[in-house]
């Protein structure tokens, strides 16, 4: 409600103040809602991914046929101190570790010695096999 007073600009002080009233919840409602407020950020986005370390790279990819008729892939990586045998041709990869270069590779209870063309293979509880380059 407006009040009219003689010789005041009372009137339009109120009206002012209406509109002050009604545009100051609105641009703090709006300031919350900025991105400028850093305090406690780091430098970097937070959802900016890690790079990912790549695997080693193949140098040679055998088959291997052994005494028996089982098959054997073996993925030769960089570095010559690991490898990647795969059990026939749609079962899982492991991957095999050694100490040292022309070391038996070893992991996850299977051994593999590298003989030339030939490799040997050991395995937790079924017996050793030999196998040759296809």
């Amino acid at each position: 409600m407006i009040y009219a007073f003689k010789d005041s600009d009372f009137p339009r002080r109120i009206a002012l103040s209406r509109s002050l009233l009604l545009v100051l919840p609105l641009a703090a409602l709006l300031s919350g809602c900025s991105d400028t407020d850093t305090a406690g950020r780091s430098g970097k986005n937070e959802t900016e991914a890690r790079p990912v370390a790549l695997p080693p790279p193949i140098v040679a990819s055998h088959t291997y046929r052994c005494v028996g008729g089982d098959v054997i892939y073996v993925d030769f990586l960089k570095g010559e101190l690991s490898i990647n045998v795969r059990l026939g041709s749609a079962g899982p990869s492991v991957r095999l570790t050694a100490p040292a270069a022309d070391s038996a590779y070893t992991g996850n209870g299977m051994t593999l010695t590298v003989s030339g063309k030939d490799i040997d293979v050991r395995e937790t509880g079924k017996p050793s096999r030999n196998c040759t380059r296809a």
